[in-house]
């Protein structure tokens, strides 16, 4: 695959080629990502009204910039202060990850969005409806539905896990020293490296 070095075994030796992370990532048919909905959806990821108590939202615990796409800490932190059992995995290329969550409970980024929302420690809300509600309490959204989903102007749980799992299909790292090398830039590493 292209995430990892593949290999192929011979009698005389293993050879190995090196790849570098797409920058695109692939999607599922149903959701294709297009930028309406990546904007969308990274509006969602910020929105802490998402939470039971409004003070959380998806990139508290998937901090982008400043934890790597986590929270950095031990165990992570939902509504009311709540401690969780495990830490949040990073957000980061998760797009090319067959099992999300550490158990591996979601096999896409859509089931993936849905779930802390619906956790009681996490973000705690009661039903779908209810973020959907959330969702339609606030006027900027409106437009940004029917943009991201054309033809449609219903606001659901399904275009919202979609819009989601849209954005997070953009948060690749491809560009780093060892994507250059394996791009062909030779002087990228250094020997040691």
């Amino acid at each position: 695959t292209n995430l990892s070095l593949a290999s192929s075994e011979t009698k005389e030796t293993t050879t190995y080629r090196w790849d570098s992370l797409p920058s695109i990532a692939p999607f599922p048919a149903d959701n294709p990502t297009i930028p309406a909905k990546v904007k969308l959806g990274e509006l969602l990821f910020f929105d802490k009204n998402l939470s039971k108590d409004r003070s959380l939202a998806c990139e508290s615990c998937h901090s982008l910039f400043n934890n790597s796409g986590t929270d950095g800490a031990p165990i992570s932190t939902g509504i009311y202060g709540q401690k969780g059992n495990r830490n949040a995995p990073t957000v980061w290329n998760t797009a090319f990850q067959r099992h999300l969550f550490w158990d591996g409970r979601a096999s896409s980024l859509e089931q993936q969005a849905l779930q802390p929302f619906l956790n009681p420690i996490e973000m705690g809300m009661d039903s779908a409806d209810e973020i959907v509600q959330r969702v339609k309490e606030q006027p900027r959204y409106s437009a940004a539905f029917a943009i991201a989903f054309p033809g449609d102007t219903r606001i659901t749980i399904d275009k919202i896990v979609k819009a989601i799992a849209s954005y997070e299909r953009t948060l690749i790292t491809d560009d780093s020293l060892y994507d250059d090398y394996v791009r062909g830039d030779k002087d990228a590493l250094s020997q040691q490296q």
